[in-house]
Parts: C-alpha cells; sequence; structure tokens
C-alpha cells in the first residue's frame, strides 16, 4: 500500500484493558501528535486517548481500503483500455465487411430494377431465357461476419458496466443491437430470396455450364446489361424460356420485387447499413479519443 508499509500488529494496555492496534508509518505519524498533544496527567484522561488510538486506527483501515479501491479500479480501467483498443481494431473490420455486404444488395437491386423495366410490357416470346438468368440468379446477399470478440469479452467481464463514460458505454451497446437488427433482417431477406428463386425456377432454364468454368468471379459480380460477361460467355448457348404464359413469369417478377421493397433489402442499402456503417465509425473516433494510444 502506497504511503503506508507492512501493517505491525500492536498490543498495548490501558485502564481499560488490552487494546489490539496496528501500526504503519502513517498511523506512527498521527500517534506522535496524539502524544505531543497529552497533557501530563495522563492517568485521568487515559480512555480519551485509548479512544483516539482507536479512532487512529479505523481512520488507517479506511484509507488502507481506500487505496486498495483505488488500486483495483486503475486495474480495471487498464483493461477496459485494452478490450476498447481491440474494439476499435474490430469496429474497423466490421465497416469493410458491411461496405463489401452493401455492395452486394446495391447489386441485387440494380438487376431486380432492371429486371422490372426489361420485363414491364413484354409479351413472353420478347423475353429471351439468358436475359432472366442474368437477372434473377443469385438474389442473395452474403451473411455478416460480425467480429465481436472485444464486446464479448467486455460484457462477459463487466467492464462495459465499469466503463466511466456511461454515453459511450450505451453507444456500444446501441451498436450490438443494430448488428443483430441486421442478423435478423438477414434471415428475412433469405427467405424471401428462396421463394423468389423457387418461382424463377418455373420460369428460366437455368440448364447453363457451371458459371466458375467460363467466367471469373470477380467479372460476373460486375453488372452490365443487356451485355455482360455471362451473356458473352453464353452467346452459343440458346436456351429457352420453360413456359410461356405470362402469368407465371409476371409472378417470378414479382418474387423479386417483393424482395426488393419495403421490408426487403432496399432499406438495407438506403438506411440501415450507411446507419450502422456510420455508428462504427463514430465509435471508433469516441474510443481513441476516449482511450488513446
Amino acid at each position: 500500500m502506497k504511503g503506508c508499509g507492512k501493517i505491525v500488529a500492536i498490543s498495548r494496555r490501558s485502564v481499560t484493558g488490552t487494546v489490539s492496534i496496528y501500526s504503519c508509518p502513517m498511523l506512527q505519524f498521527f500517534q506522535k501528535i496524539r502524544r505531543a498533544a497529552a497533557p501530563a496527567d495522563g492517568g485521568r484522561n487515559y480512555t480519551r486517548y485509548a479512544f483516539g488510538e482507536l479512532l487512529l486506527v479505523i481512520m488507517g483501515i479506511l484509507i488502507a481500503l481506500q487505496i486498495n479501491n483505488w488500486n483495483d479500479e486503475r486495474i480495471e480501467q487498464r483493461q477496459i483500455e485494452e478490450y476498447a483498443h481491440s474494439l476499435i481494431q474490430d469496429l474497423e473490420r466490421d465497416v469493410a465487411m458491411a461496405q463489401t455486404v452493401r455492395s452486394d444488395v446495391d447489386l441485387i437491386l440494380k438487376k431486380i430494377d432492371t429486371l422490372a423495366d426489361y420485363t414491364r410490357g413484354k409479351s413472353a416470346e420478347e423475353i429471351r431465357n439468358i436475359d432472366l438468368f442474368y437477372l434473377m440468379r443469385r438474389p442473395f446477399y452474403r451473411p455478416y461476419a460480425w467480429n465481436r470478440t472485444a464486446l464479448e469479452q467486455m460484457k462477459s467481464s463487466g467492464a462495459l458496466r465499469q466503463m466511466r463514460n456511461r454515453k459511450l458505454a450505451a453507444a456500444i451497446s446501441a451498436y450490438e443491437a443494430l448488428t443483430h437488427h441486421l442478423d435478423d433482417d438477414f434471415e428475412f431477406d433469405r427467405t424471401v430470396g428462396a421463394t423468389a428463386i423457387s418461382l424463377a425456377r418455373q420460369v428460366v432454364d437455368m440448364n447453363y455450364p457451371a458459371l466458375g468454368e467460363v467466367v471469373p468471379v470477380n467479372e460476373y459480380e460486375v453488372f452490365s446489361f443487356p451485355h455482360s460477361n455471362i451473356h458473352a460467355a453464353y452467346e452459343q448457348i440458346h436456351l429457352s424460356l420453360l413456359t410461356r404464359d405470362v402469368e407465371k413469369i409476371g409472378a417470378a417478377v414479382n418474387g423479386y420485387l417483393i424482395l426488393a421493397d419495403k421490408p426487403g433489402i432496399r432499406p438495407r442499402t438506403q438506411n440501415e447499413m450507411p446507419e450502422l456503417i456510420a455508428s462504427a465509425q463514430e465509435l471508433i473516433l469516441l474510443l481513441r479519443a476516449e482511450y488513446p494510444d
């Protein structure tokens, strides 16, 4: 304990009996003051000074406990600072991941919007199988991969509750809640997308060679219509629609429109993903200000 060395038990006999006290440099200092102030005739007033001595012991214990509490809090805050630095790194990875997912959603929306324009007012004979194959394939975006290691450590250790900046702690909790909300949205979007695919399979002949064998992934994920790398790869393969029933074609298109509209994926890219990215970036700034390197 800083300011107080090893505590030593001392017994002192007084008129009231044997009193056990603890001595340390700080207490010895107070005892010197007490003895200097004691009157020459100490016998008659010794009870009063025995009480003072007991009071000094209590003061020493309280001071020791306070110093221990300060030391424990210092250790806790140092651990919180380490968690905060790790959380910054996790948030930076979250931002990069979220931007990639947002690009996926943007690509799906471009295809769905183009699909609606392409099929509007056309007869079944005017619609090409390759066009619907391109516009209806893969209506799914990649699942989120949140980096929650530091946050889980903060929660399990109680560090999040012990943060001095309560507004910052609340912002961290709000960010976590938003990530869980987006996870729920992903499950909803995947279910709606699966329904859209099942409708498309009743309309589109998808029996083309494996796409990965003819077009590199980084090329066929770039949107271009009606002339794309996929169109070029399959230009010698002429497949026809599975149906000429415009109602079935319309039902399949509607399945994609439902996926795009509220509460589908359009709010993800227009509202929720920008909000999440902005929240993560703001948290990074706040954490760096509160816990500088």
